[in-house]
């Protein structure tokens, strides 16, 4: 791994802003972007939710035991999108928890 060179006026403000070195600073980008993606990718699969009133697992079955709807078929493709999306961003979430 290379290393990162940090110029003294990053360091500077590295410290006014009260971080303990250019690690952490990165580590706290990397956790605030990480939280921010949950959030986004959780209130898409919550607005899902409300506007059919069922979670996802519920809303398949029964999408898949009807004719086909091709407006159901788009919620249900940017449904799951959204479900998967956050299951990836909460398992990066817990990497990164493992190693601050």
């Amino acid at each position: 791994m290379k290393a990162l060179e940090i110029d003294d006026r990053l360091e500077s403000l590295i410290s006014e802003l009260e971080f303990k070195d250019a690690k952490e600073v990165i580590k706290d980008s990397l956790f605030t972007e990480i939280l921010y993606r949950i959030s986004k990718f959780t209130d898409e699969v919550n607005w899902f939710n409300d506007k059919y009133g069922k979670t996802l697992e519920e809303f398949k079955k029964e999408y898949e035991s009807k004719a086909e709807d091709y407006e159901k078929y788009d919620d249900l493709m940017a449904w799951e999108f959204a479900q998967q999306g956050k299951e990836y961003w909460e398992k990066k979430l817990e990497e990164l928890k493992s190693v601050l």
